[in-house]
């Protein structure tokens, strides 16, 4: 379910990049909008739910606030339920790792149990 919740996200994250991408469009002059390709471009990025206010268009605004807000909640659906079980990346530069070594190293030597020493000062 993790992983489908991320896959929505990437979607809906697609989409708003595709309702951008149209609203740039939108800004070049002498754009025939009637033309097919470009009606289903601006149909697709909802330009035509709310009419234009003195040739200014809101509905792109009106779908990107609502892409974000589905985005918002996806991400944290993920996270409430889903970030604490997935695996930590730890990234260690050189020395670090050197370090943790030696501290496993020490903690093993500390530990060991030598009863084969035993044995041989017994004989």
């Amino acid at each position: 379910m993790a992983n489908f919740i991320l896959f929505i996200d990437r979607l809906v994250n697609l989409y708003l990049y595709f309702v951008v991408m149209a609203c740039f469009l939108s800004l070049v002059p002498n754009i025939n909008m009637d033309y097919p390709l470009f009606h289903y471009i601006f149909m697709f990025a909802g330009f035509y739910f709310v009419p234009p206010v003195f040739g200014i268009s809101f509905s792109p605004m009106v779908v990107m606030v609502v892409l974000v807000l589905i985005s918002m909640g996806l991400r944290k659906i993920y996270i409430r339920y889903y970030a604490d079980k997935e695996p930590k990346i730890i990234v260690l530069t050189q020395d670090e790792l050197i370090k943790k070594l030696n501290e496993q190293k020490q903690k093993g030597d500390g530990e060991k149990d030598d009863s084969n020493q035993n044995i041989k000062s017994d004989l």
